[in-house]
């Protein structure tokens, strides 16, 4: 079941700038990640359970990055039945389900095509 949002991607221009900001305004760094398979690097921010995830491409040409650069991360308890749930209704599975640095997920787009959606369950 889907059970709440674990946080909102966003894309960015300049992580170490957009970090500063986020300081600025009191979220607190949790963590910052390298990820050269998409040619990115993330930072998570989170203050008062609000939870940021920000997002510096290097390549913005790598498909992944549609679906990445923008989106709503949703905390499941049931990732396969989940996502087969959402597939059903006819959102598009557009990152298959991955074994990631901290949860197992999986990326759908809704009907529509506007917005991708990250469902995530612990490993």
């Amino acid at each position: 079941m889907l059970r709440g949002i674990l946080h909102t991607g966003i894309e960015v221009e300049d992580l170490e700038q957009s970090v500063a900001l986020y300081r600025s305004l009191g979220f607190q760094l949790e963590k910052e990640v390298e990820r050269p398979e998409l040619e990115a690097r993330a930072a998570t921010v989170a203050k008062d359970g609000v939870t940021f995830e920000l997002w510096q491409f290097e390549n913005k040409s790598r498909p992944e990055v549609a679906f990445i650069r923008n989106h709503i991360a949703i905390y499941s308890d049931d990732l396969d039945k989940d996502v087969k749930g959402l597939v059903d209704r006819g959102y598009k599975l557009v990152i298959p389900v991955t074994d990631g640095h901290v949860h197992r997920y999986a990326f759908l787009q809704d009907a529509s095509g506007a917005f991708c959606y990250e469902i995530a369950t612990d490993k």
